[in-house]
């Protein structure tokens, strides 16, 4: 991937170019225009003369004529923007600016199958806007949120552009960890993050996230980890308007692994024989797989309509280049979404199509995306091992490598070895509602979506090793059908009202794909285009599969509210799976929450600096089997191997899995207890929350005896775990005049995971994993060396290791060594299971904070996000930590110090302290004041990850958390810095 600098350049005449639009003709009498603070224009604007019945509206163009005299107050007002009043002196024409309000704007919640005012939620429920996003290189929907809310937890390993991003909603509910639930526009996406790769971050609105049993149990099973609810963009104006919104940047790597240079590595070498090796070059080899990153990214959206119907379409592009060479992504974006009303407006059809195409250029071993989440890249062992005095290239020009060495070169690597991946996404849906009755409506909808993704791979083959050129080819597609007929029906009395919802849910899910790897093509240059060249196939080279699953749900929510002072909420769901034998296919969840408002109570409510108070209590049940592969309870027979019969060879067939019948629903109770309040005249809001949920009968692949069952794995019901945690979220307006506005949020978030059991049956025979080893140590000399346990009484993946004593006067490492009884009996160079420790890495609390300063029409903003108490196996410093290594393999700086003279072995001294402070964006702007043809003009300026305050020697703190080596740092695509310039505009 080459370096671009032509879509920085070509921000500007695509600029120039945007600069024509609508020409906003005024109305006679007293007249004027009503615009946005973003400056466009407002249809629908109550324009009232204070104390008489006298009042109009603004026109599609935000224009609007009123009959007044000079004296008269003008009351302009809609929803979700603050109110304005003008005395008429000698006006006759007004040009009037409604900013948002952006309290307002979040009464209205969407809580899954219908909405809400936030004022009357009972369950966790947490909502952003576009106001409040995450600015800079923002690529992945994702960012635009990550530490902006308590309890949804955003991890990005590394700073790889094809990595994906660990998402958890109050953690992992399950051992194997699974993402929240996606729905997009009404829509639930079975594929995460498939669904979140093919967004556009511009074409988001907001974020929802549903927390509790309460609120998730309306999505039944696939919302047992949590819901997150994403709007994008519609039209909230007649008159068509097309806007731009781009930004191109660059980046470049943050930090680097401290390692000996050529002259070091000389010095320390010259008595262990390095000369032998010196090929007398001076290379920095992180250097020279790295590079400066070029990113741009572009968006054109046209926005429109009438009161019976209105649309939003847009395209968008973008191409992010990675610091790392010869990677990277390019990702073309379309959607449009339509919404119309007719029958006298009874009927409103909503028509969304999203479709995207991605092209990645991944690293020479990442065969999936998902392994930056799980794992990290043998790319950064490579670069960071390879001694300083080898050169890049031979004099004839090819590439330097050595025969009999494990590593290669890494710019081989990187260059010559060819990884790629295509996807194409397609999604639409339709909607359609019908007012049956005053109060009474009843709706469907269609969906289908569809992925394709294409991965290719070749490896040339080294001379010096004289090996064959390999090729592969894989193709996976994945569709979905989703339907569903729901009714609702509302109706008030008295003091009262009720709302019920009830819902028939039908989905289906197939996926299929095949693959193809092929040996000796004489031709690279034909890289994997024509497998039928190959000389050498194998058994196992051919692949494909089928499989279905099939959902079904039945669903009703009743919602109470007495004197808008008490609200109680009860939702009942049955929920139908195929990945479930017959005995336990379907399984009820239902859960309860009640919410009191007591600044309506008589001793609060003539409060002057409390203006709203809320107490909420909910409990519930979701049920899990998203982490079930399909037909877990079946019995499967799977090829085992040829076998030579007759002069023959034939492929030898045996059980691979036990059937289990009786595998039922992973169960997940949640009790949280809130409050949500308002102070000080609206400047100060925030919420408070206590959750404790418990996981019982919790799925896992256990391991399984032979003799007597045919295979050695069964899927079964067996663990439990509890989560449990607090999160605080605040908002304050601190200053609020004519010209200045400064706003703050805060959050902080704790969260404590413990097992507290690993046992359980299967036909008579205890299933148990205790004392599972999980996470392991990678390296030369300790590969498979288990480092974390699931172990009852603590989170899954604390650390198992031994403890670290110091070293003898012959810097030899010492361990604790522990009695029977557990005390301590002294130390030695030797250490047994019972001498072992467990350390919890898991973090104390998590926390964000963004301020947001605008004066006139400048803005300033600022992000900072932390992590407090998170530890660290640090695998990669392992790794280089040790002389011993010398002169075969480069090594740390650190490693000609540290005293160690034997090779160290993982032990409690590599764990260490990770928490941090990373100040995440500065953004700048600047917004010009709109013309009659440019209603928006806003530059602004963005820089990246500018500050990291830790303590951690590793490249970044920031690393995966989720999966059997969730706290083990080793190789990770490395952290970035940088800046941009971006644009957004509206005519």
């Amino acid at each position: 991937m080459k370096k671009k600098y032509a879509p920085c350049k070509g921000l500007l005449p695509l600029t120039m170019l945007l600069f024509t639009g609508i020409v906003v003709i005024a109305q006679p009498k007293i007249s004027g225009i009503v615009r946005g603070a973003e400056g466009l224009p407002l249809a629908g604007v109550t324009i009232a003369i204070q104390g008489t019945p006298v009042a109009t509206s603004s026109a599609a163009d935000g224009s609007f004529s009123i009959l007044a005299k000079k004296g008269d107050v003008l009351i302009f007002s809609t929803v979700g923007r603050e109110k304005a009043m003008v005395k008429l002196l000698d006006q006759v024409f007004l040009n009037i600016s409604l900013p948002f309000n952006s309290k307002s704007l979040e009464d209205v919640v969407i809580i899954g199958y219908g909405t809400s005012q936030k004022r009357d939620l009972t369950g966790a429920v947490a909502k952003i806007t576009a106001g409040d996003f995450n600015k800079g290189n923002v690529t992945d929907p994702l960012q635009l949120v990550q530490g902006k809310i308590a309890g949804l937890l955003i991890t990005k390993p590394g700073g790889d552009p094809n990595g994906e991003l660990t998402v958890r909603i109050r953690g992992a509910t399950s051992l194997e960890g699974q993402p929240p639930l996606v729905v997009i526009d009404g829509m639930a996406i079975d594929d995460f993050y498939k669904a979140i790769s093919t967004l556009n971050p511009a074409d988001v609105e907001s974020f929802t996230v549903l927390k509790d049993a309460s609120s998730a149990a309306i999505y039944g099973s696939r919302g047992a980890n949590g819901v997150l609810l994403i709007t994008t963009k519609t039209s909230r104006i007649a008159k068509p308007v097309v806007a731009y919104d781009g930004w191109c940047g660059v980046e470049q790597i943050s930090r680097r692994f401290q390692v000996l240079n050529a002259s070091q590595w000389r010095a320390a070498t010259a008595a262990l024989g390095g000369a032998s090796l010196d090929q007398g070059a001076d290379m920095d080899w992180q250097s020279a797989i790295s590079q400066r990153a070029f990113s741009h990214s572009h968006t054109i959206s046209i926005r429109g309509g009438t009161d019976a119907m209105n649309y939003r379409g847009s395209m968008g592009y973008i191409n992010q280049e990675g610091v790392i060479i010869n990677t990277g992504k390019e990702v073309m974006t379309g959607r449009l979404n339509i919404h119309q009303k007719s029958l006298n407006e009874k009927l409103a059809v909503d028509y969304n199509i999203n479709a995207s195409v991605t092209n990645r250029t991944l690293l020479f071993d990442q065969w999936s995306t998902g392994l930056t989440r799980t794992g990290g890249s043998f790319t950064f062992d490579v670069a960071s091992g390879y001694l300083p005095v080898w050169p890049s290239y031979n004099p004839d020009g090819s590439y330097f490598n050595i025969a009999n060495n494990s590593y290669l070169n890494p710019l081989f690597l990187l260059k010559e070895i060819d990884r790629k991946q295509r996807e194409n996404f397609f999604q639409t849906s339709v909607k359609a509602d019908y007012t049956l009755l005053k109060g009474l409506n009843a709706g469907i909808l269609g969906a289908l979506s569809r992925a394709n993704t294409v991965h290719d791979y070749f490896y040339p083959g080294v001379r010096e090793r004289n090996d064959k050129a390999e090729a592969s080819k894989f193709n996976n597609n994945k569709q979905n059908f989703s339907g569903d007929i729901h009714v609702h029906y509302q109706k008030s009395f008295r003091k009262q009202t009720a709302e019920i919802t009830g819902v028939y849910e039908y989905n289906r899910f197939i996926n299929d794909g095949f693959g193809v790897t092929a040996r000796g093509f004489l031709v690279p240059q034909l890289l994997n285009n024509n497998l039928g060249t190959a000389t050498n196939v194998q058994t196992g080279d051919l692949s494909s599969y089928k499989n279905e699953v099939k959902l079904i749900s039945f669903l009703g929510r009743l919602v109470y509210t007495y004197d808008n002072r008490i609200i109680f909420t009860a939702n009942f769901r049955r929920d139908g799976s195929s990945k479930f034998g017959s005995n336990n296919r379907w399984g009820n969840f239902p859960s309860f929450a009640f919410a009191w408002r007591l600044d309506r109570a008589g001793f609060l409510k003539n409060s002057k600096w409390l203006n709203d108070l809320k107490l909420r209590v909910s409990y519930g049940f979701t049920g899990n089997q998203e982490n079930l592969p399909p037909y877990a309870y079946q019995q499967l027979y799977g090829p085992t191997g040829p076998y030579l019969y007759n002069g023959q060879v034939l492929q030898s067939y045996a059980v691979v899995q036990e059937p289990n019948p009786d595998l039922k629903w992973e169960v997940r109770r949640s009790l949280n207890i809130g409050a949500d309040f308002t102070l000080f005249n609206d400047r100060l809001h925030g919420t408070i929350d206590v959750f404790h949920d418990k996981t019982s009968d919790m799925l896992f692949l256990y391991d399984l005896p032979q003799p007597p069952f045919l295979s050695d794995k069964v899927s079964a019901n067996a663990a439990t775990a509890t989560n449990k945690g607090t999160e605080v979220t605040l908002d304050a307006t601190p200053l609020l005049t004519k010209n200045w506005k400064w706003d703050l949020h805060f959050n902080i978030g704790t969260l404590k995971n413990r097992i507290t059991n690993l046992s359980g049956q299967f036909n008579g025979t205890s299933l148990s994993i205790t004392n599972r080893h999980y996470g392991y140590a990678e390296g030369a000399g300790f590969s498979g060396t288990y480092v974390s346990e699931l172990k009852p009484g603590y989170p899954a993946g604390v650390f198992w290791l031994p403890q670290f004593a110091g070293l003898d006067a012959d810097g030899h490492a010492l361990y604790n060594n522990y009695d029977g009884n557990g005390k301590l009996s002294g130390t030695s160079m030797f250490y047994t299971d019972k001498d072992r420790v467990f350390i919890d890495p898991t973090p104390r609390f998590s926390w964000g904070f963004t301020t947001n300063l605008t004066y006139k029409r400048f803005d300033l903003s600022f992000f900072l996000r932390g992590v407090q108490g998170q530890k660290i196996f640090a695998n990669s410093l392992l790794n280089l930590g040790t002389s011993v290594f010398l002169p075969a393999r480069n090594v740390g700086v650190d490693a000609l110090t540290n005293g160690f003279a034997d090779q160290p072995q993982p032990s409690s001294y590599w764990v260490k302290d990770g928490s941090f402070v990373r100040l995440d964006n500065v953004t700048a702007g600047y917004r010009f004041k709109g013309t009659k043809d440019l209603a928006i003009l806003r530059l602004y300026v963005t820089a990246s990850n500018l500050l990291l305050l830790t303590k951690y020697k590793g490249i970044d703190p920031e690393i995966r958390t989720e999966g059997a080596q969730r706290y083990i740092d080793n190789q990770y695509y490395p952290k970035t810095k940088g800046f941009l310039l971006g644009v957004n505009m509206a005519f």
